[in-house]
């Protein structure tokens, strides 16, 4: 989380709430149902206590702005204001500041508890049709070039649906392959696929492509190749990792080498 200053808005999250609120009421969401998907978005964080401020803190504010505040979404707030709300964060980490940020907190505190403005009209727009990544169906198979040798062979295993775009993910077999030529026959359910885990605090089973130019094909740096996968592949959303296709070919690499690697000797006792 990027913090630049002691303001309400002066951080990553409380700006991402902002701003989302006023998106979900374009989009034709009701404020509740607007306050309920922050809510939902940022799931168990809100039981951190300092998440929970920048969070509540936001929403209240914006809410009462648009003359939306509900009583749910007010109390929460004003119920961490009377706790003392993130003071404690700020006078561990950064006590110069920590006046500042009382006095935002304060203010705040003040402004919830007079009467809101009347509610703001809003334009409500049409939502912009999602950018579909690719056509190519579930099992179709992709050639990914790699930094150290041969190319990796990437299995479109499902889909996730963004707020803009429907974006491909992929499993990747654990073997290299060291030339077109030399394809498999066929791709199975059964197929052994890379967990990624080097470079990452936790094990992912899936890529996606994080674009960098939305100008051009996020598949622009992959080869579409004629085997597919005849079955089924797992796909867990939940354990897709995004990366860029320069950094997706280097941690793949990686793995690859290291299932090549020679085992270590068991040290004697």
């Amino acid at each position: 989380m990027g913090t630049w200053g002691t303001g309400l808005y002066s951080d990553d999250t409380t700006c991402d709430v902002r701003d989302r609120y006023v998106l979900n009421l374009k989009a034709g969401l009701s404020s509740d149902d607007s306050c309920q998907d922050i809510l939902d978005r940022h799931g168990d964080l809100l039981r951190n206590t300092e998440t929970a401020c920048l969070v509540y803190f936001a929403l209240a504010d914006t809410a009462w702005r648009y003359g939306r505040l509900n009583e749910a979404v007010k109390d929460r707030a004003l119920s961490l204001l009377k706790s003392g709300g993130d003071i404690a964060v700020w006078e561990r980490d950064a006590p110069s500041d920590a006046a500042s940020r009382r006095r935002t907190l304060r203010e705040l505190e003040r402004r919830l508890g007079t009467p809101q403005p009347a509610a703001k009209t809003i334009n409500i727009s049409q939502p912009k049709p999602k950018k579909i990544r690719t056509t190519a169906p579930i099992g179709s198979a992709f050639l990914l070039a790699l930094p150290g040798q041969g190319f990796a062979l990437l299995v479109l295993v499902g889909f996730m649906e963004l707020e803009k775009s429907i974006d491909p993910v992929f499993s990747v077999l654990d073997r290299r392959i060291a030339s077109p030529a030399e394809l498999p026959a066929q791709i199975t359910g059964d197929d052994k696929t890379l967990v990624l885990s080097k470079s990452f605090h936790r094990a992912f089973e899936h890529v996606a492509i994080l674009p960098k130019d939305e100008r051009r094909s996020i598949l622009s740096g992959l080869e579409r190749v004629d085997v597919s996968a005849v079955s089924p592949m797992p796909y867990a959303r939940e354990s897709t990792v995004w990366l860029s296709v320069s950094r997706m070919a280097n941690e793949i690499d990686a793995h690859l080498a290291s299932l090549l690697s020679p085992e270590q000797p068991i040290a004697s006792p």
